[in-house]
């Protein structure tokens, strides 16, 4: 029997025997980005063509409506096109914000002769990886398993059956650094699904049994133990970057997830290499050019070890998740920049990514006016014209010189001299000098071109802001965020639950079809942090949880206990497709489990307990043989296996909301806030018993089932937290 590897080889080397080309790897990519110098003349669209995706609501589609290629969204028409003129699908799959995606669309798809060789000889599909994340899932698999990486532009050739058999990313129009073109790249798969259909259909049959393969395969169930959480967090310490700080090198990304999977495991063993590693880490690019000095809010990742030049556009989830990352360093260590990092990020989100319905927008493009970065670059001509006084004071503070840092322009960022500088800046006021003077850069930058905003709202994008804007609230007390976090509830629960289906995708009334895993898992989670901010109407947000939850589970979990991507038997999917491993978002299915384990301390439903424990148990193979992978993972399991803190607080009164602050502060990963104003309330067993004294709030403090006394002071309740820690 050929090994997996062998195998691999061979098919890969058909490939390229038959059609004498080579896999391109330059793309917008979740783990690297090669950075390849092109000058593209900019074309102006025009409206002289209109084709098939004119209708569609993803900005990333319309931007394409007007290629002269005769493009199709992923569809029934289009499948059955390919299938009735038996030609090969082309497969584009890309993002709003995606640089590469952009420059392929000049260059390639508002390219009459391009066009006319798509047209004639392929069906093309245009996919928008966001709104359909499990085909992304699905032909990014098998484009990792071609080439051995993958990244936006996807590019992937498709048999009339749906099955891959050719497989890049971003191609030239021509031959260009080394690499064939993308001309001739249609013509050899052209000639070959003419010539010898049969050896490709042999082909595309092979490469669909060895990565349906890989996919199906399943590590064994081993015990749930603490050494899995210990092993990832080593291995994860060890790929730490000791004087820039974050995970691996150039290029790097935040990897929220990872870091706060190693802050619990300080927390748990004490061990400061894991604290001084997530500052460094968090630090590094609170000042760097990856955080938008003058706008707040981070890019995508930073091309460079040090954090200072940024892929430069900025995600939702990226920011969502680094609010509660940050959130949780400044409840671990009370360091005011961490708190600051926090309020500038979800005030950046309130002003540029969020509509006035209540929901959140994916993402802004890194390009204005045909160049990367241009919108949030400054020569410092420029500064010293607009700011009032003290303008090199400002530029040594933010490293601003008259060569720049970046193509002649400069990207701001802290200096290690930044403290220097302010003590001898002599000015008296200096943090609020920085505000002001980054407050008229920012209005001066509103008068420039802006990037494009990729306006459509997500359902689980939105559930992680849903649990970042709780996660402001608790630790600033701001009304604005907990404004925003209920202002987003009562919008997808009103207009995207429709007729008890969870929406994914929705841009100016329209709502995309299907239901997806990560949309419950995420917008669960957010809904059970919303539960512990929005004590007035906790109930509601448990209700609409506990709803979302039991479908979740009827959907998308088998009896073997494996969370997938999307229900089963779903006619345009060549598999079922799963996603166990963190990317650059967590795995809906880890996000789903510790959901799960929540509403059951809430509840105590078994349903949400078995359904855990189940999920758990499928993720244990891999968490023991690929733990720095698994890190949303092993935060579930961490939940699952370590001592669970419970506050129930129930009355009115007193020093109810002095006791509701206090809990937020605290840095406990496993608590589990409940508040209720009336006494033996029926909405969760957690208040069973449970009352307010003589008109003041009560507090119950609990670990692991063993409670503390009640308490009805602050000082005591402070106390009761202090042990916890």
């Amino acid at each position: 029997m050929q090994s997996d590897s062998i195998k691999s080889h061979r098919l890969r080397k058909f490939l390229v025997t038959v059609t004498g080309l080579t896999l391109l790897m330059v793309s917008c990519s979740s783990e690297q980005n090669a950075k390849v110098e092109t000058k593209v003349e900019e074309k102006k669209m025009t409206e002289s063509h209109t084709n098939h995706l004119i209708n569609e609501n993803s900005p990333y589609l319309l931007s394409h409506a007007h290629n002269p290629v005769d493009w199709y969204p992923w569809g029934e028409e289009a499948l059955a096109k390919a299938k009735a003129e038996n030609k090969p699908i082309f497969l584009s799959i890309g993002y709003a914000a995606c640089h590469w995606c952009h420059v392929m669309e000049r260059e390639s798809f508002e390219n009459d002769s391009i066009a006319a060789m798509l047209n004639a000889n392929f069906v093309s599909i245009k996919v928008d990886r966001e709104q359909r994340p499990d085909l992304d899932e699905i032909y990014m698999t098998f484009t990792t398993s071609l080439s051995g990486s993958g990244g936006w532009p996807m590019s992937v050739f498709l048999t009339p059956d749906l099955k891959p058999f050719f497989a890049g990313t971003y191609f030239p129009p021509d031959d260009k650094y080394g690499r064939p073109g993308f001309k001739k790249v249609l013509h050899e798969i052209d000639s070959l699904f003419k010539e010898n259909p049969e050896q490709v259909y042999e082909s595309a049959d092979q490469i669909f049994e060895h990565v349906n393969q890989i996919l199906s395969r399943d590590l064994p169930e081993t015990m749930l133990i603490p050494k899995m959480i210990d092993s990832a967090a080593k291995a994860l310490l060890n790929t730490t970057d000791p004087v820039y700080g974050g995970i691996g090198n150039a290029p790097k990304f935040p990897h929220a997830v990872e870091l706060s999977l190693m802050l619990r495991h300080y927390r748990t063993t004490g061990e400061m290499a894991y604290l001084d590693a997530v500052e460094k880490a968090l630090t590094k690019m609170a000042r760097g050019g990856i955080f938008d000095q003058v706008g707040g809010g981070f890019a995508r990742y930073s091309t460079d070890r040090q954090w200072l030049v940024p892929h430069f556009e900025k995600m939702l989830y990226d920011n969502a998740l680094l609010v509660k990352t940050y959130a949780e360093a400044w409840q671990m260590t009370r360091k005011e920049e961490y708190r600051t990092v926090v309020m500038r990020t979800l005030d950046f989100i309130l002003n540029e990514m969020t509509d006035k319905s209540g929901g959140f927008y994916s993402a802004l493009d890194a390009d204005s006016e045909g160049e990367e970065g241009k919108f949030y670059v400054w020569t410092k001509k420029e500064i010293d014209s607009i700011l009032p006084q003290n303008q090199q004071v400002f530029c040594d503070y933010f490293n601003v010189t008259d060569g720049g840092n970046f193509e002649g322009r400069n990207i701001l960022n802290v200096s290690d001299a930044a403290e220097r500088i302010k003590a001898s800046s002599g000015i008296s006021d200096f943090d609020n000098f920085i505000k002001r003077s980054l407050e008229v850069l920012y209005q001066a930058r509103a008068e420039r071109e802006r990037p494009l905003t990729d306006d459509k709202i997500l359902t689980s994008w939105n559930g992680l802001a849903l649990s970042a804007f709780c996660k402001g609230y608790q630790i600033t007390g701001k009304e604005r965020y907990l404004n925003a976090a209920i202002a987003n509830a009562e919008f997808v629960k009103e207009k995207l639950f429709a007729e008890g289906t969870l929406t994914h995708s929705y841009r100016e009334g329209k709502r995309s079809t299907g239901e997806f895993l990560e949309d419950y898992g995420y917008y669960i989670n957010g809904l059970l942090d919303l539960y512990e901010t929005d004590a007035d109407n906790n109930s509601r947000w448990l209700s609409f949880a506990d709803e979302l939850a039991r479908k979740a589970i009827e959907l998308f979990q088998d009896s073997t206990g494996t969370f997938y991507l999307r229900e089963a038997d779903q006619p345009d999917l060549i598999v079922r497709p799963k996603s166990e491993t963190d990317g650059a978002l967590p795995a809906p299915g880890s996000l789903m489990i510790s959901a799960c384990l929540k509403l059951n301390q809430l509840t105590e439903d078994s349903l949400f307990y078995d359904a855990a424990d189940k999920g758990l148990k499928a993720l244990s193979g891999l968490m023991l043989n690929a733990p720095a992978n698994m890190a949303s993972g092993l935060a579930a399991l961490e939940y699952f296996i370590s001592p669970k803190v419970e506050i129930v607080i129930v009355g009115t009164g007193g020093d109810r909301d002095k006791m509701i602050e206090h809990a937020y502060r605290y840095y406990l990963p496993n608590r589990l806030l409940a508040v209720s104003s009336i006494d033996n309330d029926k909405s969760s067993p957690l208040f069973a018993e449970r009352s307010g004294e003589n008109g003041r709030a009560v507090a119950y403090v609990c670990r692991n089932s063993i409670c503390s006394l009640p308490v009805s002071d602050i000082g005591s309740f402070k106390q009761q937290l202090t042990e916890l820690r």
